[in-house]
């Protein structure tokens, strides 16, 4: 799923199991740091906020960054795990 980061810099979400989110994006974020962000559904945009859990190098371009939910509803939370 793409998503839109905050500063406006375009990523991937690539899983979620229900708590943990993992982006894939050309910006590595320090554990503990706000990530505000929207993601883009079919039929618009939803904004999130969360705290990143940790960030490591995927290759020469990418950082694969894990993140947990700061509030996060029952519906956005099921459709979530329905896009990933």
């Amino acid at each position: 799923m793409k998503v839109r980061l905050q500063g406006g810099e375009e990523a991937e979400a690539s899983s979620f199991d229900g708590r943990l989110l993992t982006l894939l994006s050309g910006q590595a974020f320090a554990p503990g740091s706000p990530i505000c962000f929207e993601a883009i559904f079919d039929d618009g945009a939803r904004a999130f906020e969360g705290r990143v859990i940790g960030s490591k190098r995927v290759d020469e371009e990418r950082f694969e960054t894990r993140m947990r939910f700061v509030n996060l509803r029952r519906e956005d939370r099921e459709r979530l795990v329905r896009e990933l």
